[in-house]
């Protein structure tokens, strides 16, 4: 079955290797990492950035937050073959239909937010793309999409539900480092609408 890790009470996209339920839930107690030598990357742009409006667009997809962008659209849209086809071939999950009305109906609640990108963690050759997703009255989530790149592109991945690099919140073995937003302004500002 597909794991959702939570953060507080915010979503987790977290895709396991077998299953696929997007599922919700209250704040769980934090797995335990031990120190290690290895440190990972966490990179948080030094204010959220706003993202108004975004139409998936494939050829976004050598851009790790245009990719993201795509794939969190797809789910705000509940259009489940585009959210197949940010998968590789490879990796792509062969759901039954009551397996994928259960992913469609999680997504229900991303349908009137809008996004704010909040950073990346660097997860060895990965890279897991944050959004916080907000909705009017509403506590935030965040989603956090795991990606590998591959041919030129980046493609959603499988992430354990308990990876250090997905519970980072929780990791002594990780870096925090602000990162300016001008350089995602600058990308956003491509396309129409996408900025405020």
């Amino acid at each position: 079955m597909k794991q959702f890790a939570t953060m507080g009470r915010g979503f987790s996209l977290v895709l396991g290797l077998a299953a696929t339920a997007f599922l919700t839930g209250c704040a769980t107690a934090p797995k335990t990492y031990e120190q290690a030598v290895f440190k990972f990357s966490v990179l948080r742009y030094d204010h959220p950035v706003e993202v108004a409006h975004w139409t998936v667009d494939p050829s976004q997809s050598g851009n790790p937050e245009g990719e993201a962008l795509n794939i969190a659209t797809a789910m705000q849209h509940g259009n489940f073959n585009q959210w197949l086809a940010c998968w590789d071939d490879a990796e792509r999950p062969k759901l039954t239909g009551t397996d994928r009305d259960k992913l469609m109906a999680s997504w229900q609640s991303l349908k009137d937010g809008y996004f704010k990108m909040l950073g990346r963690v660097v997860a060895g050759s990965d890279l897991i793309v944050e959004i916080s997703v907000e909705n009017p009255g509403q506590k935030a989530s965040v989603l956090k999409l795991p990606l590998k790149h591959e041919n030129d592109q980046w493609w959603l991945t499988a992430m354990d539900a308990n990876s250090e690099f997905l519970n980072w919140e929780f990791s002594p073995n990780r870096t925090v480092e602000k990162i300016d937003t001008r350089g995602i302004r600058m990308y956003l500002s491509q396309f129409k609408e996408a900025m405020r």
